[in-house]
């Protein structure tokens, strides 16, 4: 269903952007032609780009009464809303909406999509790991009522407490009707893409898939995990990718990656963007470092590297500072994107900001400037976060 005209098109174009970063520290490179490659820097007052209405689906109760040979083709433009991580422990604890004043709220365009950071489940053992993180069976239906349809999750805390909780999270997501990628029973539903329908007919399929995969995560043949974007399977989510690209219309790819707390870009994400790119994603959507980083645009194909905590425990610092992406698609093509500052109130809630100090800096890391708000050089190439409250012994 797809152009392979239009794809090999781009290849050009994509590795010269990522090749490029939009990152100024010292483990970035960014040339002139770069700075082409990404759009004006967003700011808060941006208002939404025309999305046309979805079209009415015939009568389910019995036939359509269309002329075939005028029926209505599939609406070409469509927009996905992406948030980051999801922990909801906090929130779930506190009987709080967590989704209540995000705008615009997930639910207003075609498709929305999170990473979901927990086990949603009341049953497992934790796992010997510095953090586990899960939240009760009610967070699934308040992640559904939030809006979201589409689920990552390919992340290093699905299997917290093990196979049965990781079950009871797909099961319960899927329930209150929202799709699950990135992880699963075994290894055909970890790795498999979903197709999820706008509301003008256009088929597009999410594939998940993670560089951050604790020992014993992995899915395997006959056993739950997620998706490991390591060698030798980072094959089969290439192949994942291109079976994705030739049954939909377009492909999202949503990815587990990067150093935690680093605004910056790493050699390993630029890598595999460039790689889940070329096998036909249209877009990527990327989470971990907890903090935001760079958005890059080549003018058809979009890689948001990291969109931060979005609904976390309370972060004060840079790990408050988050988002709504917003993505604008004329079929498989990108052509437009705007980010909606939000930061995390004092428990862990996103609430839009448009304008400060915080915001200013969410507005410098997404247009590309990074390397200021870096953290300096350390003798480790990973970092570990804080225990969120309650969390670690739950």
């Amino acid at each position: 269903m797809r152009s392979q005209n239009t794809v090999i098109r781009v290849c050009a174009l994509l590795l010269a952007a990522l090749m490029a970063s939009a990152c100024t520290d010292g483990s970035e490179v960014r040339s002139p032609e770069a700075t082409a490659t990404l759009p004006p820097e967003p700011t808060a007052s941006l208002p939404p780009q025309p999305t046309a209405p979805p079209t009415s689906a015939p009568d389910a109760d019995g036939p359509s009464t269309t002329d075939p040979e005028t029926t209505t083709e599939p609406t070409r433009t469509w927009t996905l809303l992406a948030g980051g991580d999801v922990l909801m422990e906090r929130s779930e604890r506190l009987g709080l909406d967590p989704f209540a004043s995000i705008t615009p709220s997930l639910g207003s365009e075609d498709i929305s999509v999170v990473n979901v950071e927990m086990a949603i489940s009341e049953r497992g053992t934790p796992r010997d790991k510095a953090y586990v993180f899960r939240a009760p069976p009610a967070a699934a239906g308040r992640i559904a009522d939030g809006g979201v349809r589409v689920a990552s999750l390919a992340n290093n805390h699905a299997m917290d407490y093990g196979g049965d909780a990781l079950s009871d999270t797909i099961e319960l997501l899927e329930g209150a009707g929202v799709v699950t990628i990135g992880a699963g029973r075994n290894s055909d539903e970890a790795y498999r893409y979903r197709i999820v329908t706008t509301g003008g007919g256009l088929d597009v399929a999410f594939v998940g898939a993670t560089q951050i995969v604790p020992s014993g995560f992995e899915a395997g043949a006959t056993t739950p995990g997620v998706a490991s974007a390591h060698a030798p399977t980072l094959a089969r989510v290439l192949d994942t990718v291109r079976s994705a690209a030739a049954a939909a219309d377009a492909v999202v790819a949503v990815v587990h990656w990067g150093v935690e707390r680093n605004p910056c870009t790493v050699d390993a994400q630029r890598s595999l963007a460039r790689q889940l790119l070329d096998a036909g994603a249209d877009a990527i959507v990327g989470h971990h470092p907890h903090v935001l980083q760079p958005v890059v645009f080549t003018g058809e194909k979009l890689v948001a590297f990291s969109l931060g905590n979005f609904i976390w425990e309370p972060r004060q610092n840079m790990g408050g500072e988050t988002g709504v992406l917003q993505i604008d698609f004329d079929g498989d093509r990108v052509v437009g994107w705007t980010f909606h500052p939000h930061l995390l109130d004092d428990d862990g809630v996103p609430v839009p900001a448009e304008s400060g100090a915080r915001v200013n800096r969410i507005n410098d890391i997404i247009s590309g400037d990074c390397g200021p708000h870096a953290p300096p050089p350390t003798t480790t190439s990973t970092t570990t976060l804080p225990p969120p409250t309650g969390t670690a012994g739950l």
